[in-house]
Formats: structure tokens, C-alpha cells, sequence
């Protein structure tokens, strides 16, 4: 397929949105080499990232695809590119599920390293790079549920934890710990989708420190080990790109036995 002749729609820091000239309710997602991180102020080409990007977010579609989960993806008609559904209109925020507690929110959280949630905790943030993506008040985003019947909140804030829990589980049968994420959503025909990327950017993957850790405790640290993390995390504090690429591959190779799990 030759993406030159085919207009380009949208570009973002790690895909290329084309059109389908075959058929106007669908597009070509076509992943990139690029990876960022503080709001795109780091920048670098890892070259082979769009192929791994790919293979993992097309390997836990497919999984959530299957699991009943509503989402744009439609199949992967050769590497790096994914064919979605096209929006009628993307959500501008980005919606976080987080089971524990690392990154951002212990600095304005108050929160000790390592905290479990449970239940799981989701944060709407509002996606813009400029202002580092403000989160909205959970007071507000309750009232516009209750007192509006805004019922997209709703459905966003329960396809993450349902995502969240396939995810975790799936990914505890390698013994990692799934530790937060964010995904984004877009409308089709009046419903909300499941839309964008799950990949090694989008997530955190602590492994288990021990054979069999006690998940349940309140503090998870002494059961994980996050010196041994498989996500972004690991470009963000600087580690060589050759090292990111093979974290990379790592959860790839995981992803790809996802067609092997069932519910």
C-alpha cells in the first residue's frame, strides 16, 4: 500500500491517520518510529518502535475485540498500519486508571510509592500538551453523570476498568503487574469507542519481585520489583534508546501470546 498517493488526515508524535478511499468510514492508522516523552519536549527516533508499537496494540485489540470490549479497531492489513474505524468525533481527554501508585500522582497526591487502590482509581485529564494535561475535578465529572446525564463519562470511566482488569489479568500470566494506564475515546454513530493506542507508551509493567507475591497488601512494593519495569518509564529517566527498544520487544513478546488467553 502506498500511503504517498493517499491523504494524509491527521499526524501525531507516533502515528499518521490516512484515508481509506475504499471506504470513507474507515482509516489507515500507521505507526511511526518516533518516541516522546514530557509532553513531547523529548524527542527521539527509535527506529523499529513502529513495528513493535504495532504488533503489541494490534495483539490487545484483537484481545479486547474479543473479550467484548467496544473499540475502532477493525484489523492490521500489513505491518505497521492498523484499519480503524473513522471518528465522528474524537474526545479530547485522556482517561487514567491507576491500581498503583507511582509517576505524577505523588506529587500532588500525597501518596506513598507503591499504594494499592482498590477499587481502581480513573482521572479524566483534559489532552493538551501546553498545559501538561489538567485533570478534571471528580466532583465535577460526577455532577455532569448525575445531574446532567452526561452518561459518556460514564461509559469511558467503566470501559478503563474493564480494560484495566482484562489487561492486569492478562498480563499477570507472565507475571507482571499492570500498574496504570491511559487510553482515549472517540464517537462513532452516537457510540463511544475504545480508540488511539495501547502500547508500551500508554502503560506501567512492573514485574513480580517473588514467585508468588501477596497482591493484596496495602503497599505494593515489597512484592514488585519496578527497577525492573518494562514501559516508557525507562526513556523518561534517560536510559539508552537500544535498552528501551529491547523493553519494548519484551512486552511484544508477551502481547503476542494474548491470542492464546481466554476471559
Amino acid at each position: 500500500m502506498d500511503f504517498n498517493k493517499l491523504k494524509k488526515i491527521a499526524e501525531g508524535k507516533t502515528k499518521i491517520i490516512y484515508e481509506n478511499p475504499d471506504d470513507p468510514k474507515t482509516v489507515f492508522m500507521v505507526f511511526k518510529d518516533d518516541i516522546t516523552a514530557g509532553d513531547g519536549v523529548k524527542h527521539d527516533i527509535l527506529e523499529g518502535k513502529a513495528l513493535l508499537d504495532w504488533q503489541t496494540n494490534r495483539d490487545i485489540f484483537e484481545y479486547l475485540n474479543r473479550m467484548g470490549v467496544d473499540t475502532h479497531y477493525i484489523d492490521s492489513p500489513q505491518e505497521k498500519v492498523s484499519l480503524v474505524k473513522k471518528l465522528d468525533t474524537k474526545i479530547n481527554l485522556e482517561v487514567v486508571t491507576r491500581r498503583v501508585a507511582t509517576g505524577s500522582i505523588l506529587k500532588w497526591g500525597n501518596l506513598a510509592e507503591g499504594t494499592r487502590f482498590d477499587p481502581l482509581i480513573t482521572q479524566f485529564h483534559y489532552k493538551d500538551d501546553f498545559l501538561h494535561d489538567p485533570m478534571l475535578d471528580n466532583v465535577f465529572i460526577f455532577h455532569i453523570i448525575r445531574d446532567k446525564g452526561n452518561q459518556e463519562f460514564a461509559v469511558m470511566k467503566d470501559t478503563n476498568e474493564k480494560v484495566f482488569s482484562l489487561l492486569e489479568n492478562a498480563f499477570a500470566q507472565f507475571k507482571i503487574q499492570l500498574i496504570d494506564f491511559k487510553l482515549e475515546y472517540g464517537i462513532v454513530s452516537g457510540k463511544v469507542l475504545l480508540i488511539d493506542e495501547i502500547t508500551g507508551g500508554s502503560f506501567r509493567l512492573w514485574p513480580y519481585a517473588k514467585e508468588n507475591p501477596n497482591l493484596n497488601q496495602s503497599n505494593l512494593l515489597g512484592e514488585l520489583d519496578p527497577s525492573g519495569r518494562l514501559d516508557k518509564d525507562i526513556y523518561r529517566r534517560g536510559e539508552e534508546l537500544s535498552k528501551v527498544k529491547s523493553k519494548f520487544q519484551v512486552i511484544a513478546d508477551m502481547t503476542a501470546k494474548f491470542k492464546n488467553l481466554s476471559a
